[in-house]
């Protein structure tokens, strides 16, 4: 592979570890040294860093025939398999996305919120107040029931329980420090064939395909509108329905993206919130526009994962660069959104910024952006907000302490290193 611009002179061990801990001062070392495109090495992968709005456009705009976001993401092949929109390149994907798409969007997302409102009902009954907690777990149990009852439109606990019991177990395992530290040794490929996971896997998959074959044979199942059973009813070019391990791939890779991600955006803008009475309690009047904002800053200051990839199936010129085939690269979210050239006070929090003004294409992109856009992105802003406002209108909120947390992980995702610690009460 021919040179790569600007690359980081550090050792690849002593990257990782940096970029491991402390994500934002590893990107943000880099980009004064060398500006907004830069390559860093991180365990077995190396990226093209691209923190200028115009070098994202070029490639969010760029042929998707060149720039494969699939083949890029292979690493997470060992749990969601490869047969869903997230690892499929070109036509495929645009083929899966097209049938995926409409749920999460328009009146058929709206249509979910009266699940979100009880899951944040029924989980602040369990949240203690008064005193300080960690937001995340709670977090997580709302995103979690919201996103196994849209996908799965299952309102009976007995099935829910076994189902979204193996799945929490292989999230958890999953997203551990030690399976990534076991992830960066042994690569990729080394966790398709560890017996610990497969065993996991295993068990989840039984309980998956059994739900597929009970709904499959559902007298309604042309009346539902979960997930599950539009990819049931889906059929492709030829009136072939997708295979059984399409539909268990889409819906792993739906269960996994469409929880922790939204989760950690909840905790971080409690966190913020709790920092900003005179924004909770605009939260709790209702003022128009205003939870959707607070969500659009939280993303802006705190998004779930860094970084988005593109592999190059062929040599491209971005940004003035000729990068050669088989270079990866990375925009980044945390440049951007963090850039004082774009925002100005960009380490403040301040919702007011989004009142009103929708973010620009290639200066927002929490979600990535182009036709690889996750097509949760809407759904996961229209949950957090419902989430955020119904906890304000029923609690007050104030910070265990002033200080902020530092950034921590569950995974890839960005979380409060301490969960977010607040303290709720009773309005």
């Amino acid at each position: 592979m021919s040179a790569l611009p600007n690359p980081v002179r550090l050792p690849r061990a002593v990257q990782t570890l940096w970029y491991g801990i402390e994500p934002y001062s590893f990107f943000d070392a880099g980009r004064r040294r060398h500006g907004d495109i830069f390559t860093v090495r991180i365990a077995g992968e190396t990226w093209t860093m691209l923190a200028d709005p115009d070098a994202v456009r070029e490639v969010f705009t760029g042929d998707p025939d060149v720039l494969y976001s699939g083949e890029a993401n292979r690493d997470l092949r060992a749990i969601v398999g490869t047969r869903n929109v997230l690892l499929m390149d070109g036509a495929e994907h645009l083929r899966r996305r097209k049938l995926l798409l409409p749920p999460f969007h328009g009146e058929r997302m709206q249509a979910y919120r009266e699940i979100v409102v009880a899951a944040t009902e029924r989980e602040l009954a369990e949240w203690p107040t008064g005193r300080a907690t960690a937001a995340l777990p709670h977090t997580q149990s709302i995103t979690f029931e919201v996103i196994m009852r849209a996908v799965f439109g299952l309102d009976d606990a007995a099935r829910l329980g076994p189902l979204g019991t193996r799945l929490r177990a292989l999230l958890d395992w999953a997203q551990s420090t030690r399976t990534m530290l076991r992830f960066a040794l042994r690569g990729p490929a080394g966790l398709t064939t560890y017996a610990p996971l497969l065993r996991m896997i295993a068990r989840l998959d039984e309980e998956v395909f059994a739900e597929i074959a009970q709904r499959r044979a559902a007298a309604d199942l042309d009346q539902r509108d979960d997930i599950l059973s539009l990819l049931l009813l889906a059929r492709d070019e030829a009136g072939e329905p997708l295979p059984d391990q399409d539909i268990r791939d889409e819906l792993l890779t739906l269960l996994t993206a469409g929880h922790e991600t939204t989760a950690a955006v909840l905790a971080w803008a409690l966190h913020y919130l709790a920092r900003d009475e005179a924004a909770w309690e605009r939260l709790a009047a209702g003022e128009p526009g205003f939870a959707e904002a607070v969500v659009q800053e939280t993303l802006r200051i705190r998004p779930a994962v860094p970084l988005v990839v593109r592999l190059l199936k062929a040599p491209l010129t971005v940004a003035g660069h000729d990068l050669p085939a088989g270079a990866v690269v990375a925009p980044s979210s945390v440049l951007i959104q963090r850039d004082p050239r774009l925002y100005p006070e960009p380490h403040a929090f301040r919702p007011d910024r989004f009142v009103g003004t929708k973010p620009g294409t290639y200066t927002s992109i929490p979600f990535g952006g182009g036709v690889r856009r996750c097509i949760g992105g809407a759904f996961a802003q229209f949950e957090a907000s419902v989430v955020l406002t119904e906890i304000a209108k029923r609690r007050t909120l104030q910070p265990y302490r002033r200080r902020p947390e530092r950034i921590g992980r569950r995974g890839i995702v960005l979380i409060p290193h301490r969960g977010g610690r607040v303290i709720l009460s009773e309005r």
